[in-house]
């Protein structure tokens, strides 16, 4: 999986699918991307360098969870 996430956009990008201005909880606020590929990534911050990680945080959880919220959604007719 791929996946890009913006809390200032509140912007999820999926596998090259994206959502703008969804709202999810927890995000730090000096954060400002996280960028995962398959089984590592990093978080970029506003005022510190980036951090490798190697497990999602539970804020890119909740993002990804409002992502599927927003994916699954049928569209109004």
């Amino acid at each position: 999986m791929k996946l890009t996430i913006i809390p200032s956009d509140g912007a999820v990008y999926e596998d090259g699918i994206c959502y703008l201005n969804l709202v999810w909880e927890g995000t730090p606020p000096n954060v400002h991307a996280l960028q995962w590929k398959d089984v590592a990534g990093h978080i970029e911050y506003d005022d510190k360098d980036n951090e490798d990680i190697i497990v999602l945080p539970e804020w890119a959880d909740n993002a990804m969870t409002a992502w599927t919220v927003a994916n699954t959604e049928i569209p109004a007719s």
